[in-house]
């Protein structure tokens, strides 16, 4: 069995590989495609491969920013950069349902509904209220996510 000649190209050090355009919902291939836009193709895989290794890479270097600035600090280098630090939390509903049959006909007051439901402050607040004997119900039927804000900017 021999090998087409584009096969053979597509494998030697320094060839252009083999390419062909496929369209979106069928079997087709266009199989004339431009050295140019093949180029282009392997230049954009190579600065997308690069992004993903520097994105890990800041992720890093934010977490280590976080833990050792503290959040609500920011890390001042004058004439060079300002790393800031925040956290962040938000609340949210788990089932809504289960929510409003344990409200009533205060759910309407207590929830914002929209495409997704979000707690008021006082049903945050409610759910926090050591006296309320209802607090715990409230508390299972919400969820408190965390995060933490590392942004960098230059500094003047």
């Amino acid at each position: 069995m021999t090998k087409s000649k584009s096969e053979d190209l597509g494998k030697r050090k320094g060839a252009q590989p083999a390419a062909w355009i496929e369209v979106h919902g069928s079997d087709e291939r266009l199989g004339a495609v431009a050295p140019k836009l093949v180029q282009a193709a392997m230049r954009a895989m190579e600065l997308v491969k690069r992004i993903d290794e520097l994105d890990e890479e800041l992720k890093g270097l934010k977490a280590e920013l976080a833990e050792g600035v503290g959040a609500g600090r920011s890390l001042v280098v004058p004439g060079g950069c300002r790393v800031s630090v925040a956290k962040t939390t938000s609340v949210g509903i788990k089932d809504a349902d289960k929510l409003r049959e344990l409200l009533g006909s205060r759910f309407g007051d207590l929830v914002s509904e929209s495409v997704s439901y979000k707690p008021s402050e006082a049903l945050i607040e409610m759910s926090a209220d050591g006296d309320d004997p209802m607090a715990p119900a409230y508390r299972a039927l919400l969820t408190v996510r965390s995060g933490t804000t590392v942004r960098i900017m230059a500094e003047k």
